[in-house]
């Protein structure tokens, strides 16, 4: 295939003080170096192909959540045969469908090692199998943040429409829907779908607001703009940055003052079922609505994951009845 020069992360000065883009950065940088550890230990001819995680974080895109990953700490694609590759116990291999082949990878050269990868959206379709629909569409979000506007939901949808089947296609294509506005993190992105996937109304990302007491207009997360309902997740650079958490204090004080339900998300809000089930009721509560469980029919796609966990499920109280069998047996 060709190659494409890598093209490092956005280094603005207001990137610069954003927590979350230095934490991307410094982990683009080790994950470099590692992988240029790992690729001198190579014994094929031709240097790896990184793509799944590793890939992600040579782009400088956060990762989605996969435990079937998590101790993984390299991974490569292959083309052929699973037989034809070496094994590494530190490594995975993700196989690259024939419909895949085509697309270019992209490179990042530093003292004159040249370290080879997926383009984000191989690297998206190559790990769709293995995510849930919630992380599909959370990856494809973050993909498109990472971009600073350079890729759109238009590249996407031609990306889909030139490939033909892969494994996990289908999740591509239900993502799309989900992509109207990009969030500022994956957990904004979580917040929004789990909203949706409750039976909320849609909510309008990145809503600017004008604060008189504060003499500024600022751009809350998430917004219920007619209702009055602001949704605000507190992540780990609210309360590393001491400016930042006051100036979000003091922005959530005023807007109280002006008659705004102020929400504010944490992680355990969105992790975990329980955490899920009460954030959404209480966005319900204040919108003065009900909490369904079932979402608009328009983002139906959602429902994917509790049907499979529901299949997972189903067949493990079948191996445990055969289990029992075979001991009665």
């Amino acid at each position: 295939m060709n190659t494409n020069q890598h093209t490092p992360v956005n280094s603005s000065a207001t990137v610069a003080n954003n927590y979350l883009a230095r934490s991307l950065r410094q982990l683009q940088s080790t994950t470099f170096l590692h992988c240029m550890e790992h690729s001198r230990k190579t014994i094929n001819t031709s240097p790896p192909v990184y793509t799944g995680m590793t890939a992600l974080r040579l782009a400088g895109i956060e990762t989605p959540l996969c435990s079937r990953f998590e101790a993984v700490k390299f991974q490569v694609l292959y083309v052929g045969e699973p037989t034809k590759r070496s094994g590494r116990k530190d490594t995975s291999y993700l196989k690259c469908p024939p419909s895949l082949t085509g697309i270019a990878h992209l490179t990042w050269t530093h003292d004159n090692i040249t370290i080879v990868y997926t383009h984000p959206l191989m690297t998206w379709a190559l790990l769709a199998p293995y995510l849930t629909q919630i992380e599909v569409i959370v990856l494809a979000d973050a993909i498109l943040r990472a971009s600073s506007g350079s890729m759109t939901v238009a590249n996407i949808s031609r990306f889909l429409d030139g490939a033909d089947a892969f494994p996990g296609r289908r999740k591509c294509i239900d993502a799309l829907v989900f992509l109207d506005a990009v969030t500022d993190s994956t957990m904004e992105c979580r917040c929004t779908l789990v909203m949706l996937r409750h039976g909320l109304p849609q909510p309008v990302k990145h809503w600017k607001i004008l604060i008189p007491e504060l003499a500024h207009e600022a751009t809350v997360d998430i917004a219920y703009p007619k209702q009055r309902v602001i949704i605000e997740y507190d992540g780990d650079a609210h309360r590393r940055d001491k400016r930042q958490y006051r100036w979000d204090e003091r922005k959530r004080q005023a807007l109280r003052a002006m008659g705004y339900t102020v929400i504010v998300v944490f992680a355990d809000d969105i992790l975990t079922s329980q955490g899920r089930r009460r954030f959404a009721q209480r966005v319900a509560k204040a919108l003065d609505t009900t909490c369904r469980n079932r979402p608009h029919p328009k983002f139906r796609a959602l429902l994917a994951d509790d049907r499979a966990e529901t299949a997972r499920q189903r067949q493990r109280r079948y191996r445990a009845r055969e289990r029992r069998k075979g001991r009665r047996v």
